[in-house]
């Protein structure tokens, strides 16, 4: 959690102490962190949105049994391609998880097809 916490002359250790390490606004820096969970354990996949100025949001989807490469690629991709249009943070970041979950069950699928098994077995 050390790498979250924002740049400051306080040594992280001290700052999780005190309170949760979240983004500080500031002219120069980014307004917004996103917590990647898809490599973490569990039966969810859980992302979190931390803003210095909103609650923090999570975006949950079910955990597959399926390892894809460039997922974070394709995420990061959605969400700008989503904040070009104009969409917002938060729908940006709701509807891009939702892309590469949907972009993983299809790829599980594919693979179900090709080693002659159905989504039924």
């Amino acid at each position: 959690m050390s790498t979250l916490a924002p740049s400051t002359s306080r040594s992280a250790a001290s700052e999780r102490c005190s309170r949760p390490s979240r983004p500080t606004p500031s002219s120069a820096g980014p307004q917004a962190l996103l917590v990647k969970g898809g490599h973490a354990s569990g039966p969810r996949s859980t992302d979190i949105l931390l803003r210095s100025d909103h609650e923090t949001i999570h975006f949950d989807t079910p955990r597959l049994a399926i390892s894809m490469r460039g997922t974070g690629c394709m995420l990061s991709s959605a969400i700008t391609a989503s904040l070009a249009l104009g969409i917002s943070l938060e729908k940006s970041v709701r509807g891009a998880k939702q892309f590469v979950f949907d972009a993983l069950v299809r790829s599980t699928r594919s693979e179900r097809r090709r080693h002659g098994t159905t989504a039924a077995d």
